[in-house]
């Protein structure tokens, strides 16, 4: 069902969140700053304007519609994305902009999930509650580095059925709003390049020969308007507290899966189907959703024991591709088409990255032996996986409107902060440490989502040339004066959000915030005490996971499936009493002296990690002095 505009003016919008391990909380600042002025803006142009402004304001709110059509992100981007999701069908805003009392819920199922993570006062915090060996004691296997059951916890409050309050959704969320989550799956989808001769397809006797390749990167697509008739098998329902919130949490907490750091993720059941995962894989395999026709697409040959039911576990998407824009940007051009030449833009894709990809600068340093060349190779197969040729050869190829919102803190003007998010030391993981880095973040989301969609997210206007987005169309001249942005040699830009905060600011002569204000001014401090004060909690767990890890070590014998690997064993290593009650002898020795070193080693490994961490911490101008 189409939705309704103002003046008939509508521009489409795409968002793409990408990985950021704890920094997640930049992202939910950003988009909870999105939501807060669309909202305004939806409420403006129906009359309302909040407690105390000027109802002659009215006059110069914009009549044109925007649209969000389609989010989608990957590990932390894609765990704000659901809870974007969350927030904007409950319809019931509630933003976090005064920064104060930073440890307090605020109903704001953003900002309790990336900034509070599930800390109370007087309660562990975020941190211990990873070291804590819950997840270990009384097992045999050891599933992540830090223990994982935060994060089940904190979605379980996110998708909640009680969180559905107000209206169905926001009314700038489209009405066939898709979302996608990605995904690194261990096991992979076989896919196969038939190299059968012609005159070999008549030879029935042997399997022909194929040259196969294996897909491990997968999404999960939801759909608002999902019809199980129409849809089954190709989308998923996007009904986060109805029969669509299993796999929707099962998918939020797998494309965040960290490797090794966070526990991975199973999917046991038909959470994606065989069929889905078929479907879903076409559409990567071949790019199906740009511009590339259906008929041309070719029909894949899957093997005929393709089961029915395909388990498989998962970790952070951002394994492969951490900024899933392509599928994002896909949805919209499937939906509004290529841009011409000399055509307006329909829409946008919109991308928000706490750690954009950049080019580091440093000079190359040439590998010169095996313990160099080793980690060169494991650095040169992951930045190969998440290679976007497709992306690629479209952006260069095509003229698609593209913005980014990425963390800039300035000291002064003109002048910003090298480490500018607080969250990025310790491999992104130091939001962490303290709810204060994760309170900065989202801030700063905040004012740079402001700086972004008021001075950069623009069309050019010119009336005189006739250069007039039909989105501007309609302005008056007391409208233009008021949100323009001059560009280079005369030209002038307008927003294709207003930002209606600004008209407050410069109503009556008033003037605009100053872009370089920052709402949480100071830099936050980490007092490493807390860190020192977990020593213990950190030791312990490194000594359990040395446990688990020697047991796994003596279990790896060989059993009844490999009878002539143990006859070899048995003759070499236990053939007689003298090597028998020496090897238990040996075996004696080994496990004391583990033993006796266990808590040497973990000690060590412990000292070692605090002081990584605080090195990290003291680069990023985030480490407090000692007291």
């Amino acid at each position: 069902m189409p939705q309704t505009t103002h003046n008939g003016a509508t521009f489409h919008i795409g968002l793409t969140m990408a990985g950021a391990a704890s920094a997640g909380c930049y992202t939910a600042g950003a988009m909870d700053y999105l939501f807060e002025i669309l909202y305004l803006w939806e409420e403006a142009k129906n009359g309302k304007l909040p407690a105390g402004w000027d109802a002659a304001m009215l006059a110069m709110v914009p009549q044109h519609q925007v649209i969000i059509d389609a989010m989608g992100g990957t590990s932390a981007g894609g765990m704000t994305t659901m809870m974007s999701a969350i927030y904007a069908l409950q319809g019931k805003l509630n933003p976090v902009s005064d920064p104060g009392q930073k440890d307090q819920p605020k109903n704001n199922v953003m900002y309790d999930s990336w900034v509070l993570m599930g800390d109370q006062p007087g309660q562990p915090g975020v941190l211990e509650k990873t070291l804590s060996t819950s997840d270990l004691e009384g097992k045999e296997k050891i599933q992540s580095l830090l223990n994982s059951d935060f994060i089940d916890a904190i979605c379980d409050n996110a998708f909640k059925p009680g969180q559905a309050q107000g209206p169905s959704r926001f009314p700038f969320i489209a009405n066939n709003l898709e979302l996608v989550l990605s995904h690194t799956m261990i096991r992979s989808i076989p896919l196969a390049v038939d190299f059968t001769t012609p005159g070999g397809q008549h030879r029935r006797n042997r399997k022909s020969p194929e040259h196969s390749t294996f897909e491990h990167f997968t999404v999960s697509h939801f759909k608002l308007d999902y019809d199980d008739a129409r849809d089954k098998g190709k989308y998923l329902p996007l009904d986060p507290f109805g029969k669509g919130a299993a796999a929707m949490k099962l998918a939020t907490m797998a494309t965040g899966a960290f490797p090794v750091g966070l526990k991975y993720r199973e999917f046991f059941k038909d959470e994606l189907s065989a069929d889905y995962l078929k479907h879903i894989t076409t559409k990567i395999a071949f790019n199906r959703l740009s511009d590339i026709p259906a008929a041309e697409v070719p029909v894949i040959d899957w093997p005929d024991d393709f089961p029915a039911s395909y388990p498989f576990v998962s970790v952070d998407g951002g394994a492969i591709n951490n900024e899933p824009f392509g599928e994002v940007l896909a949805i919209l051009k499937s939906r509004y088409g290529k841009k011409e030449a000399d055509k307006d833009y329909d829409y946008a894709l919109i991308m928000i990255d706490p750690f954009p990809d950049v080019p580091s600068g440093e000079p190359y340093k040439h590998p010169d032996d095996l313990f160099s060349v080793v980690p060169a190779i494991i650095g040169t197969l992951y930045d190969q996986s998440k290679v976007k040729r497709a992306e690629m050869l479209d952006a260069y190829s095509s003229e698609y409107y593209r913005g980014e919102i990425f963390p800039v803190r300035w000291k002064k003007r003109n002048d910003d902060e090298h480490h500018p998010i607080a969250c990025g030391a310790a491999m992104a993981f130091s939001g962490f440490l303290d709810i204060a880095f994760r309170h900065h973040d989202f801030f700063l989301g905040r004012d740079n989502a402001r700086n972004f969609y008021r001075t950069y997210f623009t069309l050019e206007y010119n009336k005189a040339k006739g250069i007039v987005h039909p989105i501007h169309a309609s302005w008056t001249d007391d409208m233009v004066n008021l949100f323009k942005r001059p560009g280079k040699d005369g030209s002038i830009y307008l927003p294709i959000v207003p930002d209606l905060y600004m008209l407050k600011e410069k109503w009556a002569g008033g003037k605009e915030r100053n872009p370089f204000d920052r709402s949480v001014p100071q830099w936050p401090q980490y007092d490493a005490a807390k860190l020192f004060a977990l020593k213990d909690k950190m030791e312990a767990r490194v000594k359990l996971m040395l446990d688990l890890t020697y047991k796994k070590m003596n279990n790896n014998v060989a059993g009844p499936e490999h009878p002539l690997t143990a006859a070899w064993m048995s003759k070499y290593y236990r053939s007689n009493w003298f090597k028998k009650l020496t090897g238990r002898i040996g075996s004696g020795v080994l496990e004391w002296l583990f033993k006796m070193n266990k808590g040497k080693i973990a000690g060590r490994v412990t000292q070692s990690a605090i002081e990584w961490i605080l090195k990290d911490l003291e680069a990023a101008k985030l480490l407090g002095e000692p007291k």
